[in-house]
């Protein structure tokens, strides 16, 4: 619509939004799916929220979360009264929250999420576009050569198998499970390594931020924007 093309948008349900929508009992309102969002960052490339809304003409007022996620973990030999870990915003906190639980992993720990700020910082040297077009990792490769090396690097592998280049704990690689579980719904052995680098680099650069009057607001907006904009 905004770059000149006529859009119609097909939604089934009665309300836009998917598992992203939510519902109103009187005055409260209800997130059905998705409630820990990224993207509302106000910096580099990867706040594909911000940007989507700003094309439209739109924005959302959103609440920043100081503590990302907090994780409850089961109960083990180890921890007999299982284990908590804070993922705060402060990138450096939440490798001492681990690590304090994991001192022997400390340099994996370290490495693994480094290779994730890896992708991270190679995809946000430019507009993101699909990793699949040859023509976008060239213009990658041409912003940043070492960016454009390190996706051909990482861009085939899974979770699981980059954890295990660095990690052997067996408990803290099924914390990484939970980890890609949260934003993948499957576990690392099948979560790809490229997603996972955006979103557990992104909570720490851009920050978990929930959008204000629940998440549905954010397919609202668009809506509303697009409607602006003489789509239908």
């Amino acid at each position: 619509v905004a770059k000149g093309a006529r859009v119609a948008v097909l939604e089934k349900y009665t309300i836009p939004g998917g598992s992203a929508g939510m519902f109103r009992r009187g005055e409260y309102v209800f997130d059905v799916g998705s409630s820990m969002m990224f993207g509302f960052g106000n910096k580099g490339y990867l706040n594909l929220l911000t940007r989507a809304l700003a094309v439209v003409g739109k924005g959302l007022e959103t609440i920043p979360d100081p503590n990302q996620v907090v994780y409850h973990m089961p109960a083990s030999s180890r921890f007999p009264q299982g284990w908590d870990v804070t993922v705060p915003r402060d990138y450096d906190s939440f490798l001492e929250n681990l690590t304090a639980l994991f001192p022997a992993e400390r340099k994996g720990i370290r490495r693994f999420y480094g290779e994730a700020w890896k992708v991270f910082n190679s995809l946000n040297v430019c507009e993101l576009k699909s990793l699949e077009d040859p023509g976008y990792l060239l213009e990658v490769a041409a912003r940043n050569p070492m960016a454009g090396v390190n996706l051909l690097n990482l861009i085939g592998l899974n979770t699981g198998d980059v954890a295990r280049r660095y990690i052997k704990d067996e408990e803290l690689l099924r914390f990484l499970d939970v980890e890609c579980f949260v934003f993948s719904t499957v576990p690392a052995e099948i979560t790809p390594f490229i997603n996972a680098g955006v979103v557990l680099s992104d909570r720490h650069y851009g920050g978990v931020r929930y959008p204000r009057g629940g998440v549905g607001r954010i397919a609202e907006t668009l809506a509303e924007g697009l409607s602006e904009y003489g789509g239908v």
